[in-house]
């Protein structure tokens, strides 16, 4: 619940930040100081930091300074972008060099056949890639409010629905622990 947190309530308070503050630059900085504050309790609770959510951190932190002191909400508009293409790109290499990041992320929850998980993380790679180039699409033909609207309310959904059409994939490929044992 608090790993579930640290990711959503930085999304959240850039909600809140947009349409209660001053638009972008207080989302931006309502996000990232959310961000900041997320990963300091996962930290002091869990001992340990998570790999996606410093590089998640680390480039929302060069797109709200960006932000921040330019004005220009474009930094912002890109990060998601960024992001997808580097976890699209990671999951890509891994899987080519037989080495699934998405077998580390979910070995602790699922127990796949080997090769299911290279599948898996094509299959994300090219999710990812889909998804930053609809962030590209949304933010440079739309306005900001679209946008804002896109980033909450439509990237999250998707997401997780495309997560959800994994299910039958990941269940199908799935080792029993009797089978795991012979």
């Amino acid at each position: 619940m608090l790993k579930f947190l640290s990711e959503f309530g930085p999304l959240a308070a850039f909600l809140i930040g947009y349409i209660y503050g001053n638009g972008m630059r207080d989302a931006a900085l309502y996000m990232l100081l959310s961000s900041m504050i997320g990963i300091t309790i996962c930290y002091i609770f869990e001992r340990k930091f998570y790999t996606f959510s410093l590089v998640s951190f680390g480039i929302l932190f060069v797109s709200a300074i960006a932000t921040l002191i330019s004005g220009n909400s474009m930094f912002i508009k890109m990060k998601p972008t960024i992001l997808y293409i580097i976890f699209s790109c990671t999951l890509w290499i891994t899987a080519i060099k037989n080495r699934p990041v998405m077998k580390s992320v979910l070995n602790s929850t699922f127990n796949l056949k080997e090769e299911s998980w290279n599948i898996l993380s094509y299959r994300f790679a090219a999710f990812f890639f889909f998804m930053a180039i609809i962030n590209e699409l949304v933010w440079r033909n739309f306005d900001e409010l679209f946008w804002v609207k896109f980033k909450v309310f439509g990237a999250v959904p998707l997401t997780l629905l495309f997560i959800l059409l994994q299910l039958p994939f990941l269940l199908k490929n799935k080792i029993n622990d009797d089978t795991k044992k012979s």
